[in-house]
C-alpha cells in the first residue's frame, strides 16, 4: 500500500557550509568592499556637467507611496508612479501620480497622467487629468485631456494643449 524507499535512494540532507564550499569553488564572489563605490567615485563616473538624470521607466519600477500621516517637503522625480495619502509641498517631476482622498499636493508638478481624488494646489502640466468626485483642484492647469466626476471642484487657469 505504501511505497518505502530503501536507504540509498532516500534524499540525504546536505549541510548550508558544504554548499557554499562548493559554490565559492565554482563562482567567483567578489568582495563587498570591491562591489560598493565611494561618492566621489560616483561623481567622478558621471559625465562632467551632468545632473542628476531619470531613468527611463521600463516596466520594473514599483509603485511609490506617500502615506497618510506623512508629510514631504521637497523635489521628486522618477519615471515611475507615485501615490500621496499624505503631504506633499513641492517640485515633483514623475510618470503618474495619484492623490488619494486624504492627500494634499501643493507646489510646481510635471508628469503624464494625473488622478486627483484629493486636493492639489499649484502648477501642473500633464498629458491626461483626471478629477474625482471629492477632488479639489487649484492653480495654473494646462493639459491635454480631461475628466471631471461630478462633484469634482476646479479653481483657478485651465488650459487644453494642443
Amino acid at each position: 500500500m505504501f511505497n518505502k524507499r530503501r536507504n540509498e535512494e532516500r534524499v540525504s540532507v546536505v549541510p548550508v557550509e558544504k554548499v557554499a564550499e562548493a559554490v565559492s569553488e565554482i563562482v567567483e564572489v567578489p568582495e563587498v568592499a570591491d562591489v560598493i563605490a565611494t561618492p566621489a567615485e560616483v561623481e567622478a563616473a558621471q559625465p562632467e556637467g551632468s545632473t542628476f538624470n531619470v531613468k527611463q521607466a521600463n516596466g520594473n519600477l514599483k509603485p511609490s507611496i506617500i502615506s497618510e500621516g506623512f508629510e514631504f517637503i521637497g523635489e521628486i522625480r522618477s519615471a515611475g508612479y507615485l501615490t500621496i495619502d499624505g503631504v506633499v509641498r513641492g517640485t515633483l517631476a514623475l510618470h503618474s501620480i495619484q492623490i488619494g482622498t486624504s492627500g494634499v499636493l501643493d507646489g510646481n508638478v510635471t508628469c503624464d497622467t494625473m488622478n486627483v481624488k484629493g486636493n492639489f494646489s499649484g502648477k501642473l502640466d500633464c498629458r491626461d487629468l483626471t478629477i474625482g468626485s471629492r477632488a479639489v483642484v487649484e492653480g495654473d492647469v494646462s493639459f491635454k485631456s480631461i475628466t471631471i466626476q461630478r462633484g469634482g471642484v476646479v479653481k483657478g487657469d485651465m488650459r487644453k494643449k494642443s
